[in-house]
């Protein structure tokens, strides 16, 4: 691999290939020769190819630990400690930072092992002020990074369909399962099956999931959907496309919130009770605000009819934006990028308080 042979200031952590759609944003800002990759479970020749836009050198976890590579700042979604003792976090940096990409399931995201960082990148003033609670890292309030083009970008929406198969005559469903115990996949998948007649339907689940659960996987492709997408490609593209989205539980829905979007919450029984979750999770929290539905209801063709719902929403989306978001839209991975770049200064004020 294109491996140089002293460290750059940055290492980003790449556990899964799905956070090249979160780091990339911000990897675009960052100076050239700025910054490495160290892959943990990830196949050298997939992450390579996946990241040869940006030109950094990509190193398995082993790799940089033979070189003694010692980061200036790790960057990473949480400590990846595995087979690895002490956990990598600890021994590729001098400084750790969390970068999150996931705002939902509480009960591990806001769990004790933030303690490993120095400094958290987190999307807005709920899990800043959670976070400050478990640990005593520097709390950065970014936004949402990844989404950025979101707010930028005007996207082709004819074209867009067309590349997932999409009926022009039709409004289409995006619906973003995440996987285990708290999926949605195997409750629903005949309801919203049933709704190919009216809406296209676009379904792309939890990027583990087709490894880990290939039957779960495998009897929802026998649904009449219009796509069904099981790789690490970003999930913007879907936002952008959709005029209806159905969550359960994770991230996505509050992707949704940050996008302004009309969505849907699926339940899944025991979820509030679930280890990943607690009440105050904001994938549950949501629940107090917005529509959601129990498996084999029936109630889907009537909520998505029902303009005088959609109406309630969008106020209620725009109150608790604020809660859960920096108001950032647009330019995420700038002030990310700026912090990071920034860094030796706020770590050198971090020390003197």
């Amino acid at each position: 691999m294109n491996i140089i042979s002293r460290e750059p200031s940055f290492g980003f952590l790449l556990h899964s290939l799905e956070l090249i759609n979160h780091f990339g944003p911000v990897w675009d800002l960052l100076p050239a020769g700025s910054f490495e990759i160290v892959l943990v479970d990830v196949p050298a020749e997939n992450a390579k190819e996946a990241t040869t836009g940006w030109g950094a050198p990509v190193l398995s976890a082993d790799e940089a630990i033979s070189l003694g590579r010692q980061y200036r700042y790790l960057v990473s979604n949480h400590p990846k400690a595995g087979r690895y003792k002490p956990p990598l976090v600890r021994q590729l940096a001098q400084h750790n930072v969390r970068f999150m990409y996931a705002a939902g399931k509480s009960g591990w995201n806001l769990s004790s092992w933030n303690q490993a960082y120095d400094a958290i990148l987190c999307f807005g003033p709920f899990h800043a002020q959670a976070l400050s609670k478990v640990c005593d890292s520097t709390i950065i309030q970014m936004g949402y990074p990844r989404f950025d083009r979101y707010f930028n970008d005007t996207p082709d929406l004819t074209t867009l369909g067309a590349r997932y198969g999409c009926d022009p005559a039709k409004q289409t469903i995006v619906w973003l399962p995440t996987w285990k115990t708290l999926s949605s996949v195997g409750h629903f998948d005949e309801e919203i099956g049933a709704l190919a007649g009216r809406y296209n339907i676009i379904v792309k689940v939890h990027p583990l999931m087709p490894e880990s659960e290939p039957e779960r996987v495998e009897a929802l492709a026998r649904q009449p959907l219009t796509a069904l997408i099981t790789d690490h490609t970003d999930n913007l593209p879907l936002y952008q496309l959709a005029d209806y989205m159905l969550f359960d539980y994770g991230g996505p829905p509050l992707a949704a919130l940050y996008t302004d979007k009309k969505f849907v919450l699926l339940d899944v029984p025991g979820a509030n009770e679930d280890e990943l979750t607690g009440e105050e999770s904001p994938d549950v929290a949501l629940r107090r605000y917005f529509t959601h539905v129990e498996a084999n209801s029936g109630r889907l063709p009537d909520v998505f009819n029902d303009e005088a719902l959609w109406g309630e929403h969008r106020s209620i989306r725009a109150q608790l934006r604020g809660k859960y978001f920096a108001p950032y839209f647009g330019f995420s991975a700038q002030v990310a990028a700026h912090s990071l770049m920034h860094m030796d200064h706020i770590m050198a004020n971090r020390k003197s308080n």
